[in-house]
């Protein structure tokens, strides 16, 4: 057999030709063979989930077809994690609208289902990311139809041996290691006793997840409490507890933003498997004599550094703007535009309207600014102790850099407003130029520095909700 022909991604057309021939006009005859096999691969790696379905559904033989790695088609989903919600990153923004998506419109009968269905076309014309959008949720619920639909042909088939080599510790381990949380759970729906599936040199399902930092699988076991912690108690070859294997530094770091919020992750996992684990595992010591927190500390020890140095920078950087800012503000409070009236010492443009937006403005940028100075002069001088990874540095940056945005935009708006004072009596259009130019450092501002702060102000949110 030639490459081409044992890979089914490059599969020539013509076996694919041949094999669809093999079909007769009723669905009685079995369809069976590697022929069989390529095709039903081929069309899941290409993510023809209607086609495969269609197929299985006519020839449920088909559902149930294996080889020495297990069932073929669990084999080849489990390889495919962006094909699961579970294992799909999406932004902020477009999981707002994928939950918002339909998926099956058309298969509505109802007036009310014609013009939604009238309606996501038109917007699918007018913003093409939306189709883009409903097609991976349509690509993930096909995906998991299918994996139901393997299961409960399986099952029916009332063969415990059977079961055992059709759901092989290959497709446990990929599916757990990929974070494929909806073959997971419809495998432990089905076979419950696959839940105790021990694979050889990766351990059960639970350390396998927290060695690949799989939250949601580490989740879904949480749901069944009684058997998560009874798996949380063995040990593996090395003497290792599952908090030892928490405290190894993540394989899948790089997703992070930065070192610093990549450490507060690391010890709010360590602390959070640690929870689970057995109280007398805290003074466990592997076969290298070291207990789960040493090992966390002897990992860490160079992200530590790395997120103390980032801190520091971005701070420095950080306060520098600061200061400027609260300059700047407090040499405008004091020269106010227009100047004083020299008998009283009154703004001279004290009753115009403008004035006040001026005065509130630069009010609130220097009050801001100092809180954004004084948030960053604490991360400068902090103990940098591992825990304070976890709260205190974080927050303390967050609030700096939310303070240091509102500061920049009000300065904007009263140095706008000042010009507008100035220039409103010769130029009456100057206003709106002004307004216009002020948007433009804001708006960079807010581009550059506002979606790493969203994401981490999210990250902090759900980690304080677990």
């Amino acid at each position: 057999m030639t490459s081409a022909e044992s890979s089914p991604l490059l599969m020539p057309f013509e076996h694919v030709k041949a094999a669809v021939t093999e079909f007769d006009d009723g669905p009685g005859r079995p369809f069976s063979g590697s022929s069989a096999s390529q095709l039903v691969a081929l069309l899941i790696h290409a993510g023809f989930y209607d086609i495969t379905m269609h197929l299985l559904q006519r020839y449920p033989n088909l559902a149930t077809i294996s080889d020495s790695n297990g069932s073929i088609i669990l084999n080849v989903l489990s390889k495919l994690p962006s094909h699961f919600l579970s294992g799909h990153k999406v932004r902020f923004w477009k999981r707002c609208i994928y939950y918002c998506v339909p998926v099956e419109l058309e298969y509505l009968p109802s007036k009310q289902a014609y013009f939604r269905n009238k309606l996501w076309n038109a917007l699918q014309t007018l913003v093409p990311s939306l189709k883009l959008v409903r097609d991976t949720k349509l690509r993930h619920v096909s995906a998991v139809r299918l994996v139901e639909l393997v299961f409960s042909q399986a099952s029916t088939l009332n063969d415990y041996q059977f079961w055992q080599s059709f759901v092989s510790p290959d497709i446990i381990f990929n599916a757990t290691s990929s974070g494929i949380v909806e073959i997971l759970k419809t495998c432990f729906l089905f076979f419950p006793d696959l839940v105790w599936t021990h694979i050889p040199n990766e351990g059960y399902v639970v350390q396998i997840a927290i060695k690949n930092r799989q939250e949601k699988v580490f989740n879904l076991l949480r749901e069944m409490p009684i058997i998560c912690n009874l798996l949380v108690l063995a040990l593996d070859e090395s003497n290792n507890t599952t908090s030892h294997l928490a405290a190894r530094v993540a394989s899948q770091a790089e997703s992070i933003a930065c070192a610093a919020f990549q450490m507060k992750r690391e010890l709010h996992w360590f602390k959070e498997v640690e929870k689970l684990d057995h109280p007398l595992h805290k003074d466990v010591k592997n076969n290298d004599g070291k207990t789960a927190w040493q090992v966390f500390k002897e990992e860490h020890k160079t992200l530590l550094e790395e997120g103390k140095n980032w801190m520091k920078d971005t701070s420095n950087s950080c306060m520098l703007v600061a200061t400027l800012i609260a300059t700047i503000t407090f040499a405008a409070a004091i020269t106010v535009p227009g100047g004083n009236n020299q008998d009283k010492g009154i703004p001279i443009f004290l009753s115009d309207k403008t004035f006040m937006l001026f005065i509130v403005s630069d009010a609130l940028a220097l009050f801001s600014s100092m809180v954004s100075l004084l948030m960053f002069l604490s991360i400068i001088h902090g103990r940098y102790a591992k825990e304070d990874f976890v709260v205190a540095l974080p927050k303390r940056l967050i609030l700096g850099m939310a303070a240091l945005f509102f500061a920049v935009g009000t300065t904007m708006i009263a140095f706008g407003a000042a010009l507008s004072m100035l220039l409103e009596k010769r130029l009456v259009w100057a206003p709106i130029p002004i307004a216009l130019l002020a948007c433009v450092p804001v708006t960079l501002f807010a581009k550059l520095q506002f979606p790493n702060l969203f994401t981490k102000i999210i990250d902090m949110m759900i980690d304080g909700s677990k």
